[in-house]
């Protein structure tokens, strides 16, 4: 998978070096994927844009699709060495996106060396899954959803050093209750950027603190300071996808987060971990749950519950690190 995206980008850049001069006309380079109506070709315009163009069957006809705000699909004749022959040219028209692009099209072309019998109904389908990553965003992350979103990939970061499908136990952008889980183990994860040494914790939910039936919890803690030393959510972004096994569902987490692909400008603060705690939450960690009220439950027109945990309330010492790497070498273990 990393040789295509290796391959795509050398394709790209050559061609880019030496761009057409006119509007209308695409210089292309013939890519290592065949199928049965001829090779698939990448291709750059007068302006620098990248395209991948997929071969249709003689009589298939297509209309202009927009497919998202930066992307499109469209119908190109082309004549080349080997004849006139009608192309699916996909195109991306933001050059910041150029590498989400170039994740899409490694897709493609891994999608069609496994079926290429019906090559624009096949990449079609992946750009279908890759669609939301080129839809505008109607928000902006806050500061703080910016932090726990840099402490949540710290977390993430060393899951996928480990194991490179880790990705599918980040949980918490799927909506779960906790940040990371596989049903019977979770993490939730809890970040500040400060320089105080106070140890407090934000919960939101009684069912925040409340372990996955029949399993264990770690709440994890940690504290950043703004550093020039330290990374910026790009850079974590960026170490993710490499060492990620599926580019696709990580991007689609972190777009439902409403990270912007590329980062915006206030995503490159630089942060360094200035201390980190790990927590068993077990009985005697102090915490509100609905098992912990009297009636069980909320009073009636209650909605939300939000309380503070401080820390050095906590009785039993954090865990260590050998017991962390040991909890979070579990995941995803089915015994």
């Amino acid at each position: 998978m990393s040789d295509l995206r290796t391959v795509l980008d050398e394709h790209w850049n050559r061609l880019e070096a030496a761009r057409p001069s006119h509007a209308d006309v695409v210089r292309t380079s013939v890519l290592p994927v065949d199928t049965p109506c001829g090779r698939v070709l990448g291709a750059v315009d007068s302006t620098g844009l990248r395209h991948l163009l997929i071969p249709l069957h003689t009589r298939q006809r297509l209309t202009e699709t927009p497919v998202g705000a930066a992307l499109g699909i469209s119908e190109r004749p082309l004549q080349t060495a080997d004849g006139y022959t009608r192309y699916a040219d996909i195109a991306c028209n933001r050059r910041e996106l150029d590498d989400v692009f170039t994740g899409l099209c490694r897709d493609v072309l891994v999608a069609l060396e496994a079926d290429s019998a019906r090559p624009y109904h096949t990449a079609r389908a992946v750009v279908d899954r890759w669609r939301q990553l080129f839809a505008p965003l109607q928000r902006s992350l806050t500061q703080a959803q910016v932090t726990g979103l840099f402490g949540e990939l710290c977390v993430l970061i060393g899951l996928l050093e480990e194991d490179p499908d880790a990705v599918r136990h980040w949980t918490g952008p799927e909506g779960d209750r906790h940040d990371f889980s596989d049903g019977r183990r979770a993490v939730e994860v809890k970040s500040v950027v400060t320089a105080s040494e106070r140890r407090t914790v934000q919960i939101h939910g009684l069912d925040q603190l409340e372990a996955p039936a029949g399993g264990s919890l770690l709440l994890a803690w940690q504290r950043f300071e703004a550093h020039p030393e330290g990374a910026s959510l790009p850079e974590l972004v960026a170490r993710a996808r490499t060492l990620c096994g599926d580019e696709l569902t990580l991007l689609s987490k972190l777009v439902r987060l409403g990270y912007r692909l590329p980062g915006d400008d206030h995503h490159q603060q630089r942060l360094r971990l200035a201390e980190s705690r790990w927590h068993l939450v077990d009985e005697d960690f102090p915490r509100l749950t609905a098992a912990s009220l009297t009636a069980g439950s909320p009073p009636p027109g209650v909605l939300d519950v939000q309380y503070t945990v401080d820390l050095a309330a906590v009785r039993t010492a954090p865990i260590g690190e050998a017991a962390v790497n040991e909890f979070l070498g579990h995941l995803g273990e089915t015994s």
